[in-house]
């Protein structure tokens, strides 16, 4: 009886822990926009979610996100951008991501998919390629990098979910990268907003 009750209260400690660590955490909720963070399974680097509700239509959201040659003005950190090919609803976009001395900075393309289903919702899929380019001199090229954005209408306004989970590569301590994490969605979405109010 005693090993029995050893066994449940493990099994019980343990899927607690594995769920703590596991779980989202809020980063910061400010300006409207809620920033969660939590380790991913497997990685050392944190994922985040951000929140945030836009006085626009899913379409105007829509039309910002694809206009990749744009990102510079209002998606954080971004020093280049610039949308290489266009595949129906897929693109495929280049982004250079800044970082902070004495680290170089990071780039990748992306494969953007856009989908919407019959209630107005849609889904954009994000998935970094790393091999379809050359990598460029002095600048690192991540190892993996992978999230969604998803648009729900919500009257005359759209609820954006930013999901994300990226490697940085070339030793980037992990402490450094998750206590920053949270700025880089804070910034995009702030952008966002502001952008699709000009």
């Amino acid at each position: 009886m005693k090993v029995r009750i050893l066994l449940i209260s493990t099994f019980v400690f343990l899927s607690m822990a594995s769920h703590g660590q596991h779980s989202w955490e809020i980063d910061r909720d400010k300006d409207g926009i809620v920033v969660y963070t939590k380790l991913e399974k497997g990685s050392n680097f944190k994922s985040f979610k951000a929140v945030i509700t836009i006085q626009a239509s899913t379409d105007e959201v829509v039309e910002v996100l694809k206009n990749a040659d744009d990102y510079t003005k209002w998606y954080g950190y971004t020093n280049t951008s610039a949308l290489l090919k266009q595949e129906g609803d897929t693109q495929f976009n280049y982004v250079e991501t800044v970082f902070p001395w004495p680290y170089s900075n990071r780039d990748m393309v992306y494969r953007m998919s856009v989908s919407a289903s019959a209630q107005g919702v849609v889904k954009i899929l994000l998935k970094g390629i790393p091999d379809y380019l050359p990598e460029k001199q002095g600048i690192v090229r991540m190892k993996k990098a992978e999230g969604y954005i998803l648009l729900q209408p919500i009257d005359e306004k759209t609820e954006v979910t930013y999901v994300f989970h990226s490697e940085p590569g070339d030793n980037i301590p992990p402490w450094l990268a998750n206590n920053s994490i949270g700025e880089l969605p804070f910034r995009t979405l702030s952008g966002l907003r502001k952008r699709l109010e000009e």
